[in-house]
């Protein structure tokens, strides 16, 4: 059952937003965002996304090659692992792919006796940015993460989940649910989104009350950031959240894209053409009802 979708109006100017974004996502020359704009708007093949998704692909089966942005090591890390998850879990008719079989080698490959995936010495060797340096591992980020969007996509094992369950057992809370600013939340988002976890329906309320208060009192970067979590979540997260802010964020969304027809970024501007097509994405996935 669909608890929002776009109106008429509002499914039009989206539309209407298509047309400049594809030229200004070429010009940056990111084959894989241009793949999933043309997926969602254009009727372009979903393979056509995965193959282009399959240039971030090691040998190791993980993800890298600058698709997380600020990770300057060309070697697989669970940031981008991540980002790939996602970008296949938007497809509606995602074909099967070796890509996706050499992911979940990886994942089982890389998973730490602790729970989480941490950074490999070839990742330390590249430039990070001071957050990423300095990040502590195990922690429910990027662990739960994983976790939520592997198993949502088939690939986790019960051996991984095991370690995760263990690790979100151990560092959840839920004042961290409910009063967390957006990277802290963001694990429990997409862990509820996956697992069945206990009392999961009091952890679902946390993360939606936080949702809330955090529009409620503007505190949200953009748009994007709010549907990240809010959409992140599944559909039981999804229908607590009222369609009033569910409606006035998607028009928050269109109203932020810049005149060149990409979205800004709050972060290295060199994300721009990424946050372009994920923001059209959002957009197909409200058009099509959440």
């Amino acid at each position: 059952m669909t608890h929002f979708q776009l109106s008429s109006e509002q499914t039009e100017r989206a539309s209407a937003l298509v047309t400049p974004a594809l030229p200004f996502v070429l010009e940056h020359t990111f084959g894989q965002g241009t793949a999933l704009v043309q997926y969602h708007w254009h009727d372009g093949a979903a393979q056509d996304v995965i193959d282009e998704l399959g240039t971030y692909q090691n040998e190791d089966g993980g993800f890298g090659r600058n698709l997380e942005v600020d990770i300057k090591s060309s070697a697989s890390n669970p940031f981008a692992a991540r980002l790939a998850m996602g970008i296949l879990l938007s497809l509606r008719d995602r074909p099967s792919s070796p890509l996706i079989a050499e992911l979940e080698i990886w994942l089982r490959d890389n998973q730490h006796a602790d729970g989480d995936w941490h950074f490999s010495d070839d990742v330390y060797k590249g430039e990070l940015p001071p957050w990423f340096a300095a990040w502590s591992f195990p922690g429910l980020n990027p662990a739960c993460c994983i976790a939520g969007l592997a198993n949502r996509l088939g690939i986790a094992s019960p051996d991984m989940l095991d370690r995760v369950e263990r690790l979100f057992a151990e560092k959840s809370s839920l004042d961290e649910a409910s009063t967390g600013e957006f990277y802290n939340v963001l694990p429990y988002v997409e862990y509820l989104g996956g697992v069945d976890v206990p009392d999961r329906e009091e952890w679902l309320d946390a993360v939606a009350g936080n949702i809330t208060k955090t529009v409620d009192e503007d505190r949200y970067a953009d748009a994007a950031h709010f549907l990240d979590h809010a959409m992140g979540g599944g559909p039981d997260l999804v229908k607590r959240i009222p369609n009033a802010t569910w409606s006035r964020q998607a028009d928050r969304l269109m109203s932020e894209v810049e005149p060149d027809g990409g979205w800004p970024s709050p972060y290295d501007s060199a994300w721009r053409p990424n946050l372009t097509a994920s923001a059209l994405t959002m957009l197909a996935r409200l058009r099509d009802g959440i």
